[in-house]
């Protein structure tokens, strides 16, 4: 893959958080997330390229100032080519399917008879797509709800002048995305301090 896939960027993260609806500000080479609406020193999560430039030196002002850090979570981010997923998915005659603008995201939403029946997220910011399924139902149509979720917002995305979506999921769900075209681009470790 081009250019976003070349570097290990953090540049998906503002969009990424506003999924999240959590602020997001450029600090030391990467960015520090909030945790919420306020924004204090005590619950930012900083995230970084590793390895790049400017990592090394945040992980040595860690040590240096006493920070005794142990891994939480590990994460994966994904990417994927908005023209390989902008499919015609086939879904049942009376399924529509919604974009609507919210204060920091678009809300995509399936319904079938008027009751929604599949939900994700997607928030296009400087050239990066970040997206997050919301809810999908168990059971034979599960995939193809999903399938159409992301066509939808790979359109979405590819409108806006986005390549690839981006998506952040647990290591255990990582090995199926990769199987429908999906393609790892980075580990992601959360730390706590001690």
């Amino acid at each position: 893959m081009p250019e976003q896939q070349n570097i290990p960027t953090t540049g998906w993260v503002p969009a990424w958080a506003d999924l999240q609806e959590r602020p997001a500000e450029a600090a030391n080479h990467g960015f520090a997330v909030g945790t919420g609406a306020e924004q204090s020193s005590e619950g930012l999560e900083y995230i970084t390229g590793w390895p790049a430039p400017g990592a090394e030196e945040l992980a040595a002002k860690a040590a240096a100032e006493g920070m005794r850090l142990t891994p939480v979570s590990e994460l994966v981010l994904l990417m994927a080519p908005t023209a390989e997923l902008i499919t015609g998915v086939e879904l049942p005659e009376n399924a529509q399917v919604a974009l609507a603008p919210m204060e920091t995201f678009d809300a995509v939403e399936i319904t079938l008879f008027d009751r929604p029946v599949a939900r994700g997220r997607i928030q296009v910011r400087d050239d990066f797509a970040a997206v997050a399924i919301g809810e999908l139902p168990e059971g034979p149509e599960k995939e193809t709800l999903e399938r159409a979720l992301f066509a939808a917002m790979a359109e979405e995305a590819f409108i806006h002048g986005s390549e690839y979506l981006h998506m952040v999921v647990g290591q255990e769900a990582a090995a199926s995305y990769k199987a429908s075209g999906w393609t790892a681009a980075a580990r992601l470790v959360s730390f706590e301090k001690k």
